[in-house]
């Protein structure tokens, strides 16, 4: 298949696209990988899911996780704020600050890459199996610096985080 470089590749499918959310959290700078995946959008339910993960770990490596994360709807309901502070012992938090640069929300970019470069090429028979080659994917990316040998190096290059 040919393509310009630097310019996306779609593929023409029939039928309507499938949307999967996912709640994650990457240890900077590459890895490991935490994420829970469920519904088509993004809520409370599916955070607080991807907190327990995070709580499990940290309670495995006996050490204090600090979460940076924005404050999107999910991440300050009250159902979330009181998740976050029954873990604050093993789990403390850094909001960013409003309107913050996507330099500094390093996921996005990394989810970003992910879509252009691995979900919009994954093609199922059916509807229903999209959300599992997610989960497969996703999966592949818990390993150790698996996040930092997925990433192409133009995402790389243009990342201070990743220097």
């Amino acid at each position: 298949m040919y393509r310009r470089r630097g310019k996306p590749l779609f593929i023409p499918t029939p039928g309507s696209n499938v949307k999967v959310a996912v709640s994650a959290a990457l240890r900077w700078p590459a890895g490991p990988f935490c994420f829970a995946q469920g519904g088509r959008s993004i809520n409370t339910k599916l955070f607080v899911k991807m907190l327990s993960k995070l709580e499990r770990r940290a309670n495995r490596i006996g050490k204090r996780i600090v979460l940076v994360m924005d404050n999107g709807p999910e991440n300050t309901s009250w159902l979330a704020l009181l998740e976050l502070e029954r873990l604050r012992p093993r789990i403390e938090v850094f909001r960013l600050p409003p309107y913050t640069s996507e330099q500094l929300q390093y996921l996005e970019g990394v989810f970003k890459h992910l879509e252009e470069d691995y979900f919009s090429r994954m093609l199922v028979q059916k509807l229903k199996d999209f959300p599992k080659a997610v989960n497969q994917l996703l999966r592949t990316l818990t390993r150790d610096r698996a996040v930092r040998r997925v990433l192409k190096p133009r995402h790389r290059s243009h990342s201070p985080l990743l220097t």
